[in-house]
């Protein structure tokens, strides 16, 4: 799952520093001796005042005799009236967020019963996003859209909002008659009545949990993109785009609807695929038959040469969950990575199919390092765990780009025939179901006749993954190489373990690869391998089947040649990683050389970044050079940023020539970004001037806006906050504006940091909700204890989950913690300067000593 600005590209959970806050209990599944099974929703749909009222009726059925009680989850209801459909007598409390309800009568098992709830929702704080034209935005579409992942259909929904409770459904929804009608499953009827609304009764045979049922109604463009294996499939967004833009995004569904079923040897098990994009959306949602996304990802010619790739993987994302997710149904969310982590697993299957075995273990790497920094910089925690505090907690780096590497590498350990025979048993037999994890690992075992128990344990039931620090040597005289491997994960405070692992080591011998694997089980180990000569190449799992992060430098020159000649992909890409780590002319030099030469974007992304990290004067001179030279639009944006890792006057004109040539979007804001991070020569008249010009999306403002904080010009403060207002700028800019306000007034000056301050708080009370969490999060940026009454006032009024995320902002400004320290982040920058001079200087020195030996 690729990464937008350092957020998942489905969902838009935050950065943040603890998995869990103090007093985090576990969390399990709740007793259904009274099970919803089907939900009749008849509802009118308010888009001027921004809410729903009518009645939904729920058929409730008994598993055991006897019992008589259920508690809805249903959040600030009001006009509430209860009544059982047969005239069973009933009483019923409720306290703002659940109903509970006790029938005189004991049920019978296997009883079914009819209760119906009249009620009505107004502005919910979560659950739909609401939109209409506004004298500050009177672009604004009319629509509606439900929003519910993972706990938020229950603030409109009258429902037990957990995932082990699904119902079938029908919806009968009624609007204005002007605005199309969408909800899960197939269009029964549309009625139009004479009183200027109309009403559309869509009905879903499958049962449904909560969390996606979906409904959608608006001004919208349709596109239709024929059927597939007859079930229609279609595309929407507002009026403002046309046909074009939603066949650009959307239009490889139905090739991908067809690899996919193929793949699982299942035909979709949903009546239609229908997808809608709105502002205001977090990332996308696999809705059943209804998937939502954000307005972000809309193509127009010039951005789909950028993230055209993107959206597929989006797309191939929310579509394995019609498997993963929406028909085999996780029992509780604790088991969520079986349907995000292969939800991920299958965009790199998709690649590996449709694009070739490069983009898939680029895509493989990829998800590997995002992984590890999670891991690294925040937290290590089980991928299978019940103690979290709120549910979408778990939506992170671990669950679906953590997971989807331990997919692959349980691919890798039982073989292919297995592996997808088990996959595909696993689909047959637990569709319209729901599972945990050992539902999983016992189909596994039984395709493959392994014990996997030491397997899931260690991968899925602990935390942390192997980190290996290797060294070769080899001895001409014995004519054997010996490697020695640490697990420099291990750590028994943290519960760290040492892996169990198989792991195959290579040696490159006139271009032929061989190979040796062998058993990891200790912290340390020494394996001693026959070679004949010294390898040209020494390579640590050159296959990559298993999951770890890598410390290993054989020698510059094995290095410089699996550069070039290392068949696959992260091969050439760890090479390069190594080399640019060691700081040297001749392997800076010959990686830019690389470079130019690669055939395969993927490479030049990771190898850009590499050069970034680098430090040294040799590295700025290589970005200054390929930033001219790239033309790629796939490579261009990481090349940008990478660019901004490094602070030169050379590299600074460079990246301004670029600009001066035409970029597209996404390379725009990153330039922007880049020349921002030159600080004192930054060019801000430029930047100032570029961020009250939105473009496509807002995304070359969004490049403003940070490249303006990036600057640490005050000069900044004043446009920034002008910028945050309500109706200054799209809201996608909005929200990138007060994060940049917050980055920016962090290393001010005690006022200035006071009025940065006060400014977020006045946004706790803003109508988007991104750029009131983004004040949020730009508070915690603060590091001013003087928020907290306003956070905790602002916390109160949220639904659980999102609550969550101003918890944790609170527990770090009580900590005292403070994200970035002006003073320490200086000092850092000083000591970089003078190491790159340093290193400079002892590199000339070493030239010349080299030279003047020469001429001894």
């Amino acid at each position: 799952m690729p990464l937008v600005d350092e957020r998942q590209a489905c969902c838009w959970s935050g950065r943040r520093r603890d998995f869990t806050l103090p007093g985090a209990e576990a969390q399990y599944p709740p007793d259904l001796e009274l099970e919803p099974v089907h939900l009749e929703l008849d509802l009118f749909v308010d888009l001027e005042r921004r809410g729903v009222n009518g009645s939904v009726t729920t058929t409730v059925r008994a598993r055991p005799s006897g019992p008589r009680s259920m508690v809805l989850d249903a959040v600030d209801f009001t006009d509430l009236a209860l009544s059982d459909v047969q005239g069973k007598q009933i009483d019923w409390s409720y306290d703002g967020k659940r109903l509970r309800v006790t029938w005189v009568e004991p049920f019978v098992a296997g009883e079914e019963r009819r209760l119906k709830i009249g009620y009505r929702v107004e502005r919910p704080v979560t659950g739909i996003v609401f939109s209409r034209p506004s004298e500050a935005y009177p672009q604004d579409g009319w629509f509606a859209v439900t929003d519910h992942e993972t706990e938020r259909a229950r603030h409109w929904l009258p429902c037990i909002d957990l995932p082990n409770v699904r119902t079938t459904l029908d919806i009968r929804l009624r609007a204005e008659e002007r605005f199309a009608i969408l909800a899960n499953g197939t269009l029964v009827e549309e009625t139009v009545h004479g009183d200027g609304t109309k009403a559309a009764h869509w009905r879903l045979e499958q049962r449904c949990p909560s969390y996606l049922v979906c409904f959608a109604v608006g001004d919208f463009t349709r596109a239709d993109d024929g059927e597939f294996e007859g079930r229609p499939v279609a595309y929407f967004a507002r009026s403002r785009f046309p046909v074009d833009t939603l066949m650009r995004t959307f239009g490889r569904t139905r090739k991908m609807l067809a690899w996919m079923s193929h793949k699982l040897d299942s035909p979709f098990p949903f009546p239609k695929y229908f997808q809608v994009a709105v502002p205001g959306m977090g990332g996308a949602m696999e809705n059943i038959s209804l998937v939502t996304w954000s307005e972000i990802f809309l193509l127009d010619e010039t951005l789909a040469a950028e993230w055209g790739w993107l959206a597929d993987q989006v797309n191939l994302h929310e579509m394995a969950h019609s498997y993963f997710g929406d028909w085999i149904v996780c029992r509780d969310f604790a088991h969520a990575w079986l349907k995000e982590s292969w939800a991920v697993y299958l965009e790199t299957c998709w690649l590996e199919d449709e694009a070739g075995e490069d983009q898939a273990l680029w895509d493989y790497y990829a998800n590997a390092q995002a992984y590890f920094a999670e891991a690294d910089e925040q937290y290590k925690r089980p991928i299978v765990t019940r103690l979290f505090h709120s549910s979408w907690d778990l939506y992170d780096r671990h669950l679906y780009q953590g997971g989807a590497c331990r997919l692959h590498t349980l691919r890798r350990e039982l073989g292919e025939e297995p592996f997808w025979a088990a996959t595909r048993d696993y689909v047959a037999t637990f569709g319209g179901k729901v599972v945990e994890t050992d539902d999983f690992r016992q189909i596994m075992e039984r395709h493959s006749g392994r014990s996997l128990g030491r397997f899931f344990q260690q991968w899925f039931y602990s935390k942390g993954y192997p980190s290996l620090k290797v060294s070769f040597d080899y001895d001409q005289e014995k004519k054997q190489g010996t490697f020695e491997i640490e697990q420099t994960q291990v750590d028994e405070k943290e519960e760290i373990p040492a892996f169990q692992l198989k792991l195959d080591l290579g040696w490159v011998i006139e271009g032929r690869l061989s190979t040796r694997t062998v058993e990891i089980k200790e912290p340390k180990q020494v394996v001693v391998v026959a070679m004949e000569v010294d390898p040209q190449q020494v390579r640590i799992d050159p296959h990559a089947k298993v999951l770890h992060k890598l410390e290993f430098n054989p020698g510059d020159d094995k290095l410089r040649t699996q550069l070039v000649k290392a068949p696959d992909v992260i091969g050439r890409i760890q090479a390069g990683n190594e080399l640019a780590r060691t700081g040297k002319t001749r392997n800076i030099q010959a990686i830019e050389e690389a470079y130019r030469a690669e055939p395969f974007w993927g490479v030049r992304r990771e190898w850009a970044r590499a050069l970034g990290k680098a430090g040294v004067q040799e590295a700025a001179e290589a970005l200054t050079s390929l930033v001219g030279w790239e033309q790629d639009p796939m490579v261009l944006e990481p090349l940008l940023r990478s660019a901004g890792q490094v602070r030169d006057p050379a590299l600074a004109a460079a990246l301004e020539a670029r600009l001066a040539q035409g970029l597209p979007y996404r390379a725009t804001q990153a330039c922007y970004e880049a020349l921002g991070k030159q600080r004192d020569g930054a060019p801000f008249p430029l930047l100032a001037e570029v961020a009250r010009v939105p473009g496509y999306h807002g995304i070359p403002q969004v490049g403003a806006f940070r490249g303006l904080a990036a600057s640490r010009n005050p000069r900044a403060i004043e446009l920034l906050a002008a910028s945050t207002v309500y109706g200054a700028c799209p809201w996608l800019s909005r929200a990138a504006a007060v994060s940049a306000l917050a980055d920016l007034g962090a290393l001010q000056e005690r006022g200035q940091q006071e009025l940065v301050r006060e400014r977020l708080i006045d946004l706790l009370r803003d109508p988007e909700y991104q750029v009131r969490m983004e004040a949020v999060r730009g508070l915690a940026t603060l590091a001013d204890g003087r928020a907290i009454p306003a956070l905790e006032a602002f916390g109160a009024g949220l639904s659980e989950q999102d609550r969550s995320q101003v918890n944790a902002a609170l527990n770090a400004l009580r900590q005292g913690e403070k994200p970035r320290a002006e003073a320490l982040e200086k000092q850092i920058e000083r000591l970089e300067d003078k190491l790159r001079k340093l290193e400079d200087t002892l590199r000339k020195l070493e030239a010349k000593q080299d030279a003047r030996s020469a001429d001894g």
